[in-house]
């Protein structure tokens, strides 16, 4: 082995081994960048989130706040606190009850100055409000404060927790009176979040858990409560009958301002019934870690709502940080082995330059030493490089005559092409000129001149087409314009059988076309297609066997998108070798000089350039069938069937054939 590719290979291999090396640092970096970069982003993910719900509940809040303001101006209210007998209270009690159906409120009911209801919207239920002393409720309080009052509690009645609103009722704008309290329940709130899929809780001033899109984790302690507190929050009934235990945390702590913490919680069971009978016990202390419950750990933001003196909390689940992380991790170490790769393979790429250096310095001593050792055959090979050189000089001489004629041979084919395409192009239009030549003078012997002026119109209208056929010799050089345009395909097709009539030519004295009515036009140049239809009806009518039994269909149908045409014969049809190559240019199977091969392939580049199709096939029965799709030009009406003969048309339009006209 070469020096210099022994010393390349041990750089690489030390190389690649410090690059792995570094595998896990690069790993190591990028995700603590990564994972640092993702906590940013979802803190003020949350505090955007926060801001979000604590707008939703301030909402669901003041949708009823304006009520018991309203009401406490409402005369109904004050002349039943300044005249509490029944005949208003009853008044009351019902206008109550229907604002209530109104406007979504639980629960509107009028306190006195002693806090006795005397008036409420549930009057005629079992858990009416009416005759019940709530003046030890705070709401009631901040009202006789002077102040509109903001309450979360169980109902010592109904037992249902729900949102108070109060306000104070002066009759004289002075003196207390009473109280107008609105209760709701924060239902729709709490639907909104918990299809949300966020794990949103919000604690009240004591840090109990009162509104959550979790029922599990509702009227739980963020933190144990107060000895010298608990017993009289229990009494107060602000929390029914909830023991208040505490949110299952397990690790970690819940944040106090607006940073992001992480904490661990365990799943809290539904009911009793989900958990293990010996785990029965244990189900009081959600904390505890004898009980083999799922844990999931979150990200926690917060959010103060400095009104009610609440607090909200948003917790985002972990594994959504780690599964990023994790990612990140991953990406990145692919691409430290990415590049460790590109390395190893560019270093590999220099000890394979520097061999090739190596060697090619090798090779030139190694040359330089032959060069010496075989100058003295020089003199001797310089002699039969001579005649070689002139060898050569005659065979680049016969290369370049070659040439010459071969370039003058395929200037010959491309004007013999050119040639037999015009003459085929203008053979149709020839013959049809010298039929109605004939009968134009036969009709003009008998006096018919319409009928001669007709035929000498289609003349002039041939002429034409001879016309633009010879222009194209004009511009051999480049392709011409194609000027498509919407076509009726059965007028086309009828003068194309009117014109292969006048010919009188054999085999195509019975043509049935068949067609169906209300055909939408098709993408094509008249012209061009009466050609290609002519060609074919031609080749059919040769194929036919006699005049006498020759038989040709013409069928237009619907399809879904395209226009399609089928001719039809009953001649000998069409080898099967042959049908591959129908198409090809100059391939015939007339006889020579009945036909040069290129109306088919002319046929076919005409209906290719309307961007349709067209395909032969043998019949079953014998003879040949040729299919023609042509696009819309616009959408077609339902399909129908239309029978109509060729034999009547030419009728119809007054055109004598030749032998029409010996007939008559």
């Amino acid at each position: 082995m070469l020096r210099t590719s022994v010393s390349v290979k041990r750089t690489s291999r030390a190389v690649l081994c410090i690059l792995l090396l570094l595998l896990p640092v690069t790993v190591w970096t990028v995700t603590g960048f990564w994972r640092e970069t993702r906590l940013v982003d979802i803190a003020q993910d949350g505090r955007n989130k926060l801001e979000l719900y604590r707008s939703n509940l301030q909402g669901a809040i003041k949708e009823h706040e304006y009520l018991p303001i309203t009401l406490a101006s409402d005369n109904r209210i004050l002349n039943l606190a300044t005249f509490a007998d029944p005949a208003n209270a009853a008044q009351v009690n019902v206008y109550l009850e229907k604002l209530a159906a109104d406007s979504g409120a639980s629960d509107i009911y009028f306190m006195d100055r002693d806090g006795t209801t005397i008036a409420a919207s549930n009057w005629n239920s079992d858990a009416s409000f009416i005759g019940r002393n709530f003046s030890f409720r705070p709401y009631f309080q901040q009202a006789r404060r002077g102040e509109t009052g903001h309450y979360f509690a169980f109902g010592i009645t109904s037992n249902v927790p729900g949102y108070y609103i109060s306000h104070p009722v002066r009759s004289d704008g002075v003196t207390f009176d009473g109280a107008m309290v609105v209760k709701t329940h924060l239902d729709t709130l709490l639907q909104r979040w918990t299809k949300g899929g966020e794990s949103v809780l919000v604690t009240d001033e004591n840090g109990v858990v009162i509104i959550s899109a979790r029922p599990e984790w509702r009227f739980r302690t963020l933190e144990n409560l107060p000895a010298k507190n608990r017993p009289r929050i229990i009494a107060s009934r602000k929390y029914g009958d909830s023991p208040l235990d505490l949110m299952p945390l397990t690790d970690g702590q819940w944040p106090k301002g607006d940073e992001l913490s992480v904490l661990t919680l365990s799943t809290i069971p539904k009911d009793l019934s989900d958990l293990p009978p010996t785990e029965h016990a244990e189900k009081a202390d959600p904390s505890s870690t004898k009980t083999n419950l799922g844990k999931t750990t979150y990200l926690a933001t917060s959010s103060s709502l400095p009104k009610q003196g609440w607090r909200m909390f948003l917790l985002t689940d972990k594994s959504v940080l780690d599964r990023s992380t994790l990612s990140a991790g991953l990406m990145a170490g692919a691409a430290h082995v990415i590049f460790a790769g590109l390395v190893f393979i560019i270093l590999q790429r220099r000890r394979t330059m520097l061999e090739q250096l190596e060697i090619r310095d090798w090779s030139q001593r190694e040359l330089e030493r032959q060069v010496r050792l075989r100058t003295a055959d020089l003199m001797s090979t310089n002699l039969r490089l001579a005649q070689e050189i002139n060898e050569r000089s005659r065979t680049e001489d016969a290369l370049r005559s070659a040439q010459t004629e071969l370039v003058q041979t395929s200037k010959l084919a491309a004007l013999g092409q050119m040639s037999a395409g015009i003459a085929h192009e203008i053979n149709q239009p020839l013959t049809a000129i010298r039929s109605y030549a004939e009968n134009a003078l036969k009709f003009i012997s008998r006096g018919n001149s319409d009928t001669a002026n007709r035929n000498l119109q289609r003349i002039s209208e041939l002429t034409d087409r001879m016309g633009r056929i010879t222009s194209n010799l004009k511009t051999f050089a480049r392709r011409p314009e194609q000027d498509n345009q919407p076509v009726d395909v059965h007028e086309q097709m009828q003068k194309a059988i009117d014109l292969i009539l006048e010919t009188g030519r054999t085999g195509a004295s019975n043509i049935v076309l068949s067609y169906a009515p209300d055909l939408k036009p098709v993408i094509a140049e008249p012209n061009q297609l009466i050609q290609v239809f002519t060609n074919i009806l031609n080749n059919a009518a040769d194929a036919c066997p006699s005049d006498e039994d020759a038989k040709i269909e013409v069928h237009i149908t619907k399809g879904d998108d395209r226009l399609l045409v089928s001719i039809k014969d009953n001649g000998h049809g069409i080898l099967p070798e042959n049908l591959p190559k129908l198409f090809d240019p100059f391939f015939t199977t007339k006889p020579f000089g009945d036909g040069l091969g290129l109306g088919l392939s002319i046929c076919y580049g005409i209906i290719r350039s309307f961007g349709g199709t067209i395909r032969a096939k043998n019949r079953p029965n014998g003879g040949a069938s040729f299919i023609i799709e042509l696009r819309y030009d616009a959408v077609t009406a339902d399909s129908g069937d239309n029978w109509h003969s060729t034999q009547n048309a030419s009728t119809d339009k007054q055109i004598e054939t030749p032998h029409q006209s010996e007939s008559s």
